[in-house]
């Protein structure tokens, strides 16, 4: 295995621990949120496996022709995504999709369905 690939593994799987210590920091605050106990939603979370997708999309010349995604709910618990400059994201509120402009200096956190049966129990 050449050193490029292993110094890239390294380093996702370091960004992987790094975004799972964010998603159970941030199931936390949800819970404390929400008036239960701390770990509530964490202990739910802590010991399964989690889905790391990365994803580029560079700027087209013609947005027109671009496909994304399209509209979908996530089927997820918690979606932590990181946005370029490119933009396209949008999100469906009050009967509307909406933009959201990108800052590279954060994060955009979506609670998924997964979450939202969790937060029934």
């Amino acid at each position: 295995m050449s050193n490029k690939i292993l110094i890239c593994r390294l380093v996702y799987q370091k960004y992987c621990e790094a975004m799972e210590k964010l998603s159970l920091a941030i199931l936390e605050l949800l819970a404390i949120s929400l008036g239960v106990e701390r770990s509530h939603y964490r202990k739910f979370f802590e010991d399964g496996s989690s889905l790391m997708r990365c994803n580029f999309y560079p700027p087209c010349k013609e947005p027109g022709l671009t496909l994304g995604t399209g509209p979908h709910c996530d089927p997820t618990s918690l979606t932590i995504l990181h946005q370029d400059q490119v933009g396209g994201l949008e999100v469906f509120a009050n009967n509307q999709w909406r933009p959201i402009r990108p800052r590279p200096d954060a994060f955009v956190i979506n609670l998924g369905d997964t979450f939202m049966v969790c937060f029934v129990l």
